[in-house]
């Protein structure tokens, strides 16, 4: 069965709310149990050292007047609620505030019980020793008259405790069930509204799964769920960025496919059906070569890139003089540089050494040169930059041109991207040189960056850690 966060937490919070209510019952109902307790023990004590001192003073040389005793044991008993029996040393009832005869004045008081009773008094909660035969608040004091032993025992009927708690207890009850109903409508509602941005952020999340961005998390509340439906929002727009990135890769790598395997199938064709003449076999075979070298660059440019993002390309540090390896980079593209006119400037430093993978930067200074050999205007230039300072190596490859846009620099290192000036220049670039470049600097912990005036140059520099 699919469990419901909404019942679990209202269930939960109800728990807690009811087992504290029922303690905080509890606890009122023993304190107030105490208090009532104490009450009933101070006033009948209070009670009972008045009815001792009366007692002590109405003796006479024969003993007591129990009559006159009775009397005013009866005045007291209706104006307080309590009786008084005056016991002598055997147990005996003599005189009591009950109409008589006294309660049980056939049976004698234990000895155990008046061995407890002291002149300071003594106190029970009982039946003294099933003397009664229900309990009762018991105040109890010894007196001496000429040499004889007396006891008064005062005394409440326990029955009012009862009564007491018993209505205490509705009235806690009732104040419980009031409370508990309002604690309850209000944990409902809000339970139900912290619930409702969690099923929306639910939602949202299954329409991400399933690829639809279009709508995205509206939740006002500045809190832990505000802050998480904006993540959430976040995230879909890195997801949607990367399916647009994935989408035109796929486009971009189809593409980039597509045409030479077409221009080589086509003329393969040509060749197989005679439509082109044996006369002109070479000069077709030798485009489809170009054509094969194309792809295998681009199958090996897209190995390199895997090989980046799962981390298994290694960088294997040394020092070395840079300057042999740029040299003779550039006379690879002599022809490009003859046939626009282009000067070269920057390359008279002898030596110039840095720490880094040989392969690695020079694959980077490969791809940067051959760059900048394609865009550079016809009697424009290419001008290399070499510094250093404690800490650092900078490289600065700079060619005229066209140049870039604030739009095309923030893209020119993703995969497959070209500049539309470019596209019709680069026929045989497939947009991954300059991704490959931004991947390996990276790997070397150094950083690269763009600069470019529309119509005049553009400049990458390198910053490699010594």
């Amino acid at each position: 069965m699919r469990k419901n966060i909404f019942s679990e937490y209202f269930y939960l919070c109800a728990t807690i709310i009811s087992a504290s209510v029922i303690c905080i019952s509890a606890v009122l109902l023993a304190v107030s149990a105490e208090f009532y307790k104490a009450d009933k023990r101070n006033s009948l004590e209070s009670i009972a050292k008045e009815v001792l001192g009366i007692t002590a003073a109405g003796a006479e040389p024969g003993g007591f007047n129990t009559e006159s005793l009775k009397e005013i044991y009866t005045d007291i008993a209706d104006m307080s609620e309590a009786d008084f029996t005056l016991f002598d040393s055997e147990g005996a009832a003599l005189v009591c505030s009950e109409a008589p005869p006294c309660f049980n004045s056939e049976k004698k008081l234990g000895a155990q019980i008046l061995e407890l009773v002291t002149e300071e008094g003594y106190y029970e909660l009982g039946k003294l020793q099933n003397y009664y035969d229900e309990p009762y608040f018991n105040i109890a004091y010894r007196i001496q008259v000429r040499g004889d032993i007396y006891y008064l025992f005062s005394k409440m009927s326990a029955g009012s405790l009862t009564r007491y708690l018993s209505r205490l207890l509705l009235l806690l009850g009732a104040v419980a069930a009031v409370t508990l109903s309002i604690v309850f409508v209000t944990v409902y509602v809000a339970t139900k509204r912290l619930m409702t941005p969690i099923r929306e952020m639910t939602l949202a999340a299954r329409r991400f799964g399933e690829g639809d961005f279009s709508r995205k998390l509206h939740i006002a509340d500045r809190n832990e769920l505000g802050f998480l439906a904006d993540t959430l929002n976040e995230m879909a727009s890195s997801l949607e960025e990367i399916e647009e990135t994935r989408k035109s890769f796929i486009s971009n790598v189809s593409h980039e496919f597509k045409t030479p395997m077409t221009t080589i199938g086509g003329f393969i064709d040509g060749i197989l059906d005679g439509t082109v003449p044996p006369e002109m076999h070479k000069h077709y075979l030798r485009i489809v070569s170009d054509e094969v070298t194309r792809l295998s660059r681009l199958v090996r440019s897209m190995l390199n890139i895997s090989k980046y993002e799962a981390g298994e390309l290694t960088v294997a540090k040394e020092y070395f003089d840079l300057m042999p390896g740029i040299l003779r980079t550039a006379l690879n593209f002599e022809h490009i540089i003859e046939n626009k006119d282009v000067e070269v400037l920057g390359l008279t430093q002898d030596r110039f050494e840095v720490y880094a993978d040989p392969d690695l930067l020079l694959q980077v200074m490969y791809n940067l040169i051959e760059n900048a050999a394609k865009f550079v205007n016809k009697g424009g230039f290419i001008e290399f930059g070499f510094s250093q300072d404690e800490d650092s190596v900078t490289i600065k490859i700079k060619n005229s041109g066209k140049g870039l846009n604030e739009n095309e620099i923030n893209k020119v290192f993703d995969r497959f991207y070209k500049a539309d000036e470019s596209r019709g220049i680069d026929k045989t670039g497939v947009g991954l040189g300059l991704s490959i470049v931004s991947s390996i600097i990276k790997l070397h912990g150094g950083t690269i960056l763009v600069r470019s005036e529309i119509n005049e140059y553009v400049e990458f520099e390198i910053n490699l850690v010594k």
